[in-house]
């Protein structure tokens, strides 16, 4: 009888191992990655790689002290004029170095914070990642023009646009910061064109049009677009 017990407990439990295993080998059923997710995990994977290189630059230069102890201040005033550099716009940043738009730009959809706070996630075992990238922007700055001063907190928001190029032109063409160089504009320009600045967390919806939307003219969702009227059976779809 407890031979019987004891070889009954022992099937139960190879059923249960069996469908264990079976749950874990099962196909997952997932959502079909889009384009849109792919750009934006693929500009994360490549800043996260160029952030890492570039660290190693800041030891080197003795900058990596600065940016730990560089105010959360100091690095939005750097990111700031990040922004004004890829997306001009009318905000003061724009203004100041020279080069500006009658319309909104990237420091006007209020994306810095959220910016910043995706730079430090992309690498989260290294804190406050974000300080290093103003480090790098501010140090090089000083290189291209030791005097630079205006309105701002720090050296690159002070920089005319050509004096930013000029920082990008040394980054391109240092070996541990090329990646860095190559992925930062287009990385600040996915988040000045998405709904980052426009929506909210907490109700999950848009609190206004996105500056992408304005600017490439997207009127937003919808079910139909009058511009395809009549493309479908050669008529006007009735």
């Amino acid at each position: 009888m407890a031979s019987n017990t004891i070889d009954t407990v022992a099937n139960d439990d190879a059923i249960d191992e069996a469908e264990a295993v079976a749950d874990d080998t099962r196909p997952q059923m997932r959502a079909a990655p889009t384009r849109r997710s792919f750009l934006g995990h693929a500009l994360l994977a490549s800043a996260s790689s160029a952030l890492i290189q570039a660290s190693g630059f800041l030891g080197a230069k003795g900058w990596l002290g600065d940016a730990r102890a560089a105010a959360a201040d100091a690095t939005v005033d750097t990111f700031n004029g990040l922004l004004a550099f890829v997306v001009p716009g009318s905000d003061a940043y724009s203004t100041a170095q020279g080069v500006s738009t009658p319309g909104l730009g990237g420091v006007s959809v209020g994306a810095t914070n959220v910016l910043i706070a995706t730079v430090d996630e992309s690498t989260p075992f290294i804190p406050s990642f974000s300080a290093q990238v103003a480090a790098i922007l501010n140090g090089l700055a000083l290189v291209v023009n030791p005097a630079a001063s205006g309105w701002f907190l720090t050296p690159f928001a002070n920089l005319s646009f050509a004096a930013k190029v000029g920082v990008f032109q040394i980054m391109d063409g240092t070996a541990a910061l090329q990646p860095l160089a190559g992925i930062l504009p287009p990385f600040v320009a996915f988040f000045a064109y998405s709904e980052a600045g426009a929506f909210d967390p907490v109700t999950r919806t848009l609190s206004g049009p996105p500056l992408g939307w304005s600017l490439s003219q997207y009127q937003g969702v919808s079910d139909g677009r009058a511009e395809f009227l009549g493309y479908f059976r050669g008529d006007d779809g009735r």
